[in-house]
């Protein structure tokens, strides 16, 4: 074999050996897509997370190991076998229903039962726990070009203009506080969540909490057979969110990127 033949087998290895192929599919519950699970490559240390529709592709190769996980759900890990590199494949996640009973989420009060002092003193007391954990997102932001938050705060939020028309008898919409509350003390829905799976950075975390509140979502959401609804929820309106703040930033607003 001369030089040249040996250069080029060379040049033909180191390609094969950096070729990395993809694996995707969709991720079920039962007959319903599960979005926003988290997908890792624990041997290639990569990650993705699924669409609304389920939908996940990640690069992978033979052996390695695939974990799949997202709240209330129990985890799946796979070793990639030919096939799931050959054509989409469908992963089954099952509800982890020990997590569910478990769950104690702030759940919005019947209008007869509400307790005005009951309920003040349980938001106060978790919100001054989550302003002493993450004391940086309650510091008013720096705005250039003379702007205060007031005055950004109700031009963004006059995007968002409640629905009456959304609002159940029985339970009421789900608040900005009840937000607070719910980041605050959830095992799963906490500022990761928030940061990872949402993807919204931790200076525009309170504004997703006033355009949540805008959206009026439905109070039986806190409830804990509700879990994945509010999942689904959380991951549309998340994008509509993000989609808004890139709208309102064309139209000349500076959106704070510190605190």
């Amino acid at each position: 074999m001369n030089s040249k033949q040996v250069l080029f087998f060379c040049i033909s290895l180191c390609a094969v050996a950096g070729y990395s192929q993809n694996t995707s599919g969709k991720v079920y519950a039962g007959e319903k897509r599960v979005p926003g699970v988290l997908v890792e490559n624990r041997t290639q240390n990569k990650s993705t997370v699924t669409t609304d529709e389920g939908d996940f592709s990640l690069a992978a190769r033979l052996k390695d190991s695939l974990v799949f996980s997202a709240p209330f759900m129990e985890t799946q890990v796979f070793i990639v076998e030919p096939y799931q590199l050959e054509k989409r494949w469908v992963v089954e996640l099952k509800e982890n229903l020990n997590e569910l009973e478990e769950v104690r989420l702030t759940e919005a009060p019947k209008v007869r039962e509400f307790n005005l002092k009951e309920y003040d003193s349980i938001v106060n007391a978790a919100i001054q726990a989550d302003v002493k954990k993450y004391p940086h997102l309650y510091k008013p932001p720096n705005y250039t070009n003379g702007m205060d938050f007031i005055a950004i705060g109700k031009m963004f939020l006059s995007l968002f203009k409640k629905d009456p028309s959304k609002q159940k008898k029985e339970y009421n919409p789900i608040t900005y506080e009840q937000l607070h509350v719910l980041f605050a003390t959830s095992d799963y829905f906490d500022r990761k969540f928030l940061n990872r799976q949402l993807e919204i950075e931790s200076y525009h975390q309170n504004l997703f909490f006033e355009y949540l509140d805008a959206k009026q979502l439905k109070g039986e959401l806190l409830l804990p057979e509700h879990q994945l609804d509010l999942l689904d929820r959380l991951m549309v309106l998340s994008t509509s969110f993000k989609t808004e703040l890139k709208n309102f930033e064309q139209e000349g607003v500076s959106i704070p990127e510190k605190n």
